[in-house]
Order: C-alpha cells, then sequence, then structure tokens
C-alpha cells in the first residue's frame, strides 16, 4: 500500500500532517498528484476556528488545487497520465428541489471536495472525472489552483448582470477583488474603479490598467467626496468583496437611483447592519448576494487562458505541506494576497 502525506483536521481547529494511504481510483475517477493547493482565507479560516458548515471531521481540507493525473478510471476518457489538470469542487446531487431547477448552490445534499470530500491539501486526491479540466498551455500549476476563486468571480460577474455603459465599483482588493475588477474590465462596464486601503494591492490593479481610489479608513469621507467627483450621479453598480458588514451602508449613499450592490464576500455571522427602508425605497435600490459557484470552470479556464483575468502577481508565498499550521496564521497578513502550499515539493 502506498502512503501519501496529507492534513488532516480531526475536528475544527485541530490538524496535523499524517501518513494515509494513496487513494484508490474507481472506474469513473482521477487521481491527481496535488502540485499546488492555494489557501483559501474565508472558508480555510473557518476550518481552523469555529469550523465550516460544510465540514464533515475528520476531513483533509483544500478547495482550490492543481497537478497531474496520476491515474485513471477504466471508464474515463480524455485524460491521460502526466496531464496537466484542475477540478471543479462543487459536488451537486443533481436530483433536489434546487437542482431540477438549476440553482446547483442552493443544492439539498450539496458535497464539496475539501470540506466534506478529501481535498487538496494532500500529496494526492481523486475527484470524479466528470468535473477534472485542462489547464490551458501557459498557465502554471500556482495559477491553476487558482481557478475556484476565478470560478466564483465569474459566478458574480454573471449574477451582477452588468449593462452596457454602466459604472461599477469594487469595494475590497483582495485576491477575489483584483480577480472581480479585471472580469468586470472585460464586460459590459463602461469604467470599474477598486477602492481599498492598501497602496501595493492598488497599485497591481493600476498595473491592469484599472481605476483605483485608496481608502482612508480614519476618514472615509475622503473616498466618498472622490467617487462623486468622479460620478456626480454616483454608479449603476457596488461589488463588496471586503467581508465586513460595516462597509456596506457606506456603499448605499454612493449608488445611483435604481443602483444595486451585490455582496459577494462572507460576512460573519454575527454581524449585523442598519438599513434605513425608506432611503431604499425614495432610489429604488437593489441588494443581492452571490455565494459560491457551480459549473463555472470551464469560463474561469477562458478568462485566464485569454489573460482576461491575469493571476502571476498573486501569490505571494509557498509553503511544504508540513508547514500550513504557519501558512494558515500568515493568511491573516494583509500584506499578502494568496498563499500557496506546495504537496509534492516546490518545482512543477
Amino acid at each position: 500500500m502506498k502512503l501519501m502525506k496529507a492534513l488532516v483536521y480531526d475536528r475544527p481547529s485541530v490538524c496535523t500532517v499524517r501518513e494515509l494511504p494513496v487513494p484508490e481510483c474507481g472506474d469513473d475517477e482521477v487521481v491527481i498528484k496535488v502540485m499546488a493547493a492555494s489557501i483559501c482565507k474565508g472558508a480555510d479560516r473557518r476550518h481552523h476556528t469555529t469550523g465550516h458548515k460544510l465540514g464533515r471531521y475528520p476531513i483533509t481540507t483544500g478547495h482550490e488545487f492543481a497537478g497531474y493525473v496520476y491515474q485513471v478510471g477504466r471508464q474515463v476518457r480524455g485524460f491521460r497520465v502526466n496531464d496537466r489538470v484542475t477540478a471543479d469542487n462543487a459536488v451537486p446531487c443533481g436530483g433536489c428541489y434546487f437542482c431540477k431547477r438549476e440553482m446547483y448552490t442552493h443544492c439539498e445534499n450539496f458535497m464539496s471536495v475539501g470540506h466534506s470530500i478529501p481535498g487538496g491539501f494532500a500529496q494526492y486526491l481523486k475527484v470524479k472525472a466528470n468535473s477534472v479540466f485542462h489547464l490551458p498551455e501557459g498557465l502554471s500549476f500556482n495559477e491553476g489552483c487558482l481557478t475556484e476563486p476565478v470560478a466564483c468571480c465569474v459566478n458574480a460577474v454573471k449574477r451582477l448582470n452588468v449593462q452596457y455603459g454602466e459604472d461599477v465599483l469594487v469595494f475590497g482588493a483582495g485576491p477575489n477583488g483584483i480577480i472581480l475588477a479585471q472580469l468586470l474590465q472585460h464586460s459590459n462596464a463602461g469604467r470599474v474603479v477598486s477602492l481599498a486601503p492598501t497602496k501595493f494591492k492598488l497599485d497591481l490593479l493600476n498595473s491592469y490598467g484599472i481605476e483605483t481610489i485608496q481608502i482612508d479608513q480614519a476618514a472615509p469621507e475622503k473616498h466618498v467626496k472622490e467617487v462623486f467627483a468622479r460620478f456626480p450621479y454616483g454608479v449603476d453598480a457596488i461589488v463588496d468583496a471586503t467581508g465586513s458588514a460595516s462597509v456596506l451602508p457606506g456603499c448605499f449613499r454612493l449608488l445611483k437611483k435604481r443602483g444595486r450592490l451585490l455582496q459577494f464576500s462572507s460576512t460573519k455571522d454575527d454581524e449585523d447592519i442598519t438599513i434605513n427602508p425608506a432611503y431604499f425605497y425614495r432610489n429604488e435600490l437593489h441588494y443581492y448576494t452571490c455565494a459560491w459557484q457551480v459549473h463555472q470552470f470551464g469560463a474561469a479556464l477562458e478568462a485566464m487562458a485569454s489573460g482576461k483575468v491575469k493571476l502571476d502577481r498573486l501569490v505571494t508565498k509557498q509553503y511544504p505541506l508540513e508547514e500550513f499550521p504557519q501558512a494558515i496564521e500568515d493568511v491573516l497578513d494583509r500584506n499578502v494576497l494568496k498563499l500557496v502550499i506546495r504537496p509534492n515539493g516546490m518545482e512543477d
């Protein structure tokens, strides 16, 4: 029996790297040798603290990954050993009330690789072949493991449904905010402006040709004034990618009449905000949300391969699997973007 190294959470906040058997490949499955698996600041931190609502412990986490095909099931066509691949982590049941209405993110029996199915913080993992995608030529494994966050952002842009010429603000310039701004830059939008407090992140967006406004958290009236200097009537749409509920009330006042705000990032369960219904009524505003993704990997990979979404500068640091406990703490540093675990070594 061949063994591998894998990160295992026995319960929320309790994890170790240990030896486990390499997964056996079923007839309709593919086993992937994981070369890169990135840390999700939201979901992976939940496993490391209070636990994720999809978590089934003990579990090997890691839902953002890429690597080589290691084994191919007998019924699988289109993949060969050593192909460079990634895989959609979302596993809706396909048969429940919501799946039959193509509302897959609300599947009543939703499963997810890295949450309820063993994931990518391991040297090997197995997935259903119908979830596997070839990595386009020219994309590194570090870029390939970011397909899942790009797919989530693609889902958000589709839900926002930008009309031709609309002006859009993106609040937050973490990895998702940077990806969202790039996708929106290639949408129907007239102008896209990103707002965040951290200069090096805004500089990165500027290098991608995206307008920015730096937020002074001690004096928010400054960025409000700057927004209205550029857009006297406000903007048509705002995407919140900060994960902080406290940002939302300030966003609403920047919307045009009939403007809409899409909350992309999850906030804490105990965060509440106050909304004035009369203000919403008078201005006919819209507020809606977008959670994770299902079936958006193809569109995400097309955006990455075309260069519309650039990811090469998003990985701040790489770690061997044994250093995961340090990496999961480092992800809280505001000076990092994406941190990547390399279960099979640093070389591709």
